[in-house]
């Protein structure tokens, strides 16, 4: 898995254990941020093929960040990883940019799943960047 990632997440823990699954499957952590403020700031100074999303978090939240992920970098893909099942603020993640949400706790294999979903084409650039 030829992938380069950004995990955004206020629980240390949860960035800890997604950076590991990721990585162990072949992927390059390129940065990890506690809030959207960092995310926002981190993403745009590495520019990654995808983004691991918390919605629940200080300063701006992950429906927020999302929207102006988006609009700076439209080729992100975006998972959104989150406690809240609330059908409407998925809907509303969904509209802001998410490409997938992966609802917690989550195994290896759901969070593998919604990778692929996202990036069908593992292994190619999806920037045209080696």
């Amino acid at each position: 898995m030829k992938i380069r990632f950004a995990v955004i997440d206020d629980a240390a823990f949860l960035r800890e254990l997604i950076k590991n699954i990721v990585t162990l499957e072949g992927g390059l952590c390129v940065g990890e941020a506690a809030n959207g403020d960092e995310a926002v700031e981190l993403v745009s100074a590495t520019l990654p093929d995808l983004v691991f999303l918390d919605m629940v978090m200080p300063l701006r939240n992950g429906i927020e960040t999302a929207k102006i992920l988006k609009e700076l970098h439209p080729d992100i893909k975006i998972i959104g990883c989150s406690t809240i099942d609330q059908e409407a603020l998925v809907q509303k993640a969904f509209e802001a940019g998410f490409d997938a949400y992966l609802p917690k706790p989550f195994s290896k294999e759901q969070l593998l799943k919604e990778i692929t979903k996202v990036l069908p084409h593992l292994g190619e650039s999806t920037h045209g960047r080696t």
